[in-house]
C-alpha cells in the first residue's frame, strides 16, 4: 500500500473517531450533588487541620529529653581567623611560569 493511502486512511479513521466521540459522548453535569455519604469541603478542611495538629506534637524518645541550656562560647573553642596575608613575591610567580612552560 503506498504511503499516501496509509496516511489518508489514518487521517480518515482519526476524523471518524473524533466525530463519533463528539456526537455520542454523555453530556452530564460535572458539579452536581455528590449524594449521601460524600465528603464535603468542610470535612476536608477539618481533616487537614487535624492532621496538622497531629504532626505538630512531638513523638518518639527525642522529645522526652530536656532542652540544653544555652552556654557562652569559650575562647578555647574558637579558631583564630588569620588576617590578610601579603601576596607571594613576584619571583615565585616567574618560577612557576617557567616550570609550566617547560611542561
Amino acid at each position: 500500500m503506498p504511503p499516501l493511502w496509509t496516511a489518508l486512511s489514518c487521517m480518515c479513521s482519526m476524523l471518524l473517531g473524533m466525530t463519533l466521540m463528539y456526537a455520542y459522548r454523555k453530556r452530564l453535569p460535572q458539579h452536581t450533588g455528590a449524594g449521601e455519604g460524600a465528603t464535603n469541603v468542610w470535612q476536608l478542611i477539618e481533616h487537614v487541620e487535624a492532621e496538622a495538629t497531629r504532626n505538630a506534637t512531638p513523638t518518639g524518645k527525642h522529645h522526652l529529653r530536656e532542652p540544653r541550656e544555652p552556654t557562652e562560647p569559650s575562647a578555647v573553642d574558637t579558631i583564630p581567623i588569620p588576617g590578610p596575608q601579603a601576596p607571594p613575591p613576584l619571583e615565585l610567580h616567574h618560577r612557576v611560569l617557567e616550570a609550566l612552560q617547560r611542561l
